[in-house]
């Protein structure tokens, strides 16, 4: 069965747990799509004002190393010491996987791109924009998507921010159909974890991201061979968050959690 992974160009967490599907099922994909990684906030700058909010001048010295490491250390020859790709372009190259960086998904180059490369089940892992149905009409099995929260609690952004905001002892990674509304699409694999005292949001990133690859090619497995049970996720459970403000940003912090 062919997937097509929609993504974003994002170089710290997410070629994790695309890196654990690509090396499992490279002979699967049929292509991976990237989007421009600040879209879902209105665009470069003003994503970088509402991170810079958030992870204050310190988080954001450490992204923004993280991030020019990611580009110049291949570069040099240096690997990763806490993953094995450095980018999602990387894993593409490595595996021989066509890969696509599309501005926008609402375009004919997303068209063209999936006809060219037909797919039976889309999967997204943090793709920014919305996913039209006119998009996931190319789909026999439709798109899923995997979430790095307990739903149909935390849907919307930073599930893992508002995790430890609210003190909570567990958390979630949850694979689930794309719906017509962020997060509420039907259940298909859910994977507890716990929330220990020493995790920051870094941590919890880190491990949701992992528990995610593999959730993933669990389904796809499941998909492939009919055995895909979707269960509720009811309106009437959920909780929605947006991106944090500043003001929640200090008080997560008086709260005595950490980004890093």
């Amino acid at each position: 069965m062919k997937f097509a992974i929609f993504t974003q160009d994002e170089r710290v967490y997410l070629p994790i747990p695309i890196g654990i599907v690509a090396d499992a099922r490279p002979e699967d994909i049929a292509c991976i799509v990237l989007c421009p990684p600040m879209s879902t906030h209105g665009g470069k700058w003003k994503g970088l004002r509402k991170h810079l909010a958030v992870f204050r001048l310190q988080g954001a010295f450490i992204m923004a190393w993280r991030i020019f490491a990611a580009k110049i250390f291949p570069l040099l020859g240096i690997r990763p010491s806490d993953r094995k790709y450095w980018t999602i372009a990387e894993i593409g190259k490595a595996h021989n996987v066509p890969t696509y960086h599309v501005p926008l998904l609402k375009s004919s180059q997303l068209q063209d791109i999936l006809e060219k490369h037909p797919a039976d089940l889309l999967i997204s892992v943090s793709c920014p924009q919305i996913i039209r149905p006119d998009v996931l009409n190319h789909f026999k099995h439709g798109g899923v998507n995997v979430h790095s929260g307990d739903l149909p609690k935390y849907r919307g952004l930073m599930p893992t921010f508002w995790t430890l905001y609210h003190e909570e002892k567990q958390t979630g990674v949850t694979v689930h159909y794309l719906g017509d509304k962020l997060d509420n699409g039907e259940i298909l694999l859910q994977k507890k974890l716990e929330v220990t005292d020493d995790d920051t949001w870094d941590s919890l990133i880190l491990k949701t991201k992992t528990e995610a690859g593999s959730l993933l090619l669990e389904v796809i497995d499941q998909c492939a061979e009919g055995r895909i049970d979707p269960q509720p996720n009811p309106d009437d459970e959920s909780t929605y968050f947006s991106f944090p403000t500043a003001e929640d940003a200090r008080t997560f912090r008086a709260r005595g959690k950490k980004m890093f």
